[in-house]
């Protein structure tokens, strides 16, 4: 998932109904945000009736976010909704190449869970993801330019196109939002299906700018090497996932 957080204070009227929602949470951390929140008999009810209270809401209006307090002590929060959620994009069974380019190899976190799953995630303010989409853009372009007519019909320079219409994407995307936002993309649910070796060894956003870099470079040779390395593991990764699911789903 690439999940979007805004500041709490740029909610308008909803900011101060937020502000109670964490501060409620953080009350309560054992609660069901929390890793270590089991519920037994009524503890769940008698939390939503709580918090039904402090957020001064009956309990079927509640709406729900995910929250994070940023290096300066403010809080940012991405508001879950039942359907399309504006704040959040997902993909399954992989994460898209045009994702990856959103953030530097220097702001990728591997930890283990309190179960022992590997997990992943890269955080970055969102000016900086929209900063690199305008660089690799920059890079794709010039190079499509350079190498035009005939060239384009070679495989890596279809790729490149389709990266770069996926930033394209990604840039619409993003211009929704506030850029004192904060962008993270997290594995998710894939944790599950790689080992841990494997996720600790992932550096995919390394590697896809590696690839640009090449490209800028005009090392067209090298950039398809990294590129197809890359594109290859992740369509391993999906069959992979795939598979499993669709063999547990038949046990």
């Amino acid at each position: 998932m690439l999940i979007v957080y805004e500041p709490v204070d740029k909610f308008g009227r909803m900011s101060e109904y937020w502000k109670r929602y964490i501060n409620f949470y953080e009350e309560y951390w054992g609660g069901p945000t929390s890793p270590y929140g089991v519920w037994f008999g009524n503890e769940y009810n008698d939390f939503r009736e709580r918090l039904s209270c402090a957020l001064q809401v009956p309990d079927e209006e509640i709406q729900d976010c995910l929250f994070m307090k940023s290096k300066n002590g403010g809080y940012l929060i991405s508001p879950l909704r039942s359907f399309k959620n504006a704040y959040i994009l997902d993909s399954d069974n992989y994460i898209p190449l045009p994702w990856f380019i959103l953030f530097g190899d220097s702001e990728r976190e591997f930890f283990y869970t309190h179960m022992g799953f590997g997990r992943v995630h890269y955080g970055t303010g969102l000016k900086n993801g929209a900063g690199r989409i305008d660089d690799a853009d920059r890079i794709i372009e010039d190079s499509l330019r350079k190498y035009g007519g005939e060239e384009n019909a070679h495989p890596l320079f279809m790729k490149l196109k389709k990266i770069q219409s996926g930033l394209f994407e990604l840039r619409n995307w993003l211009s929704d939002f506030d850029l004192s936002g904060y962008l993270v993309l997290d594995y998710g649910e894939l944790c599950s299906y790689l080992s841990p070796y494997t996720l600790n060894s992932d550096r995919s956003s390394k590697e896809i700018w590696d690839a640009l870099s090449n490209l800028e470079k005009n090392d067209i040779e090298q950039c398809r090497l990294v590129l197809g390395t890359l594109l290859q593991k992740w369509q391993t990764v999906k069959q992979k996932v795939s598979e499993d699911i669709t063999g547990n789903g038949a046990q």
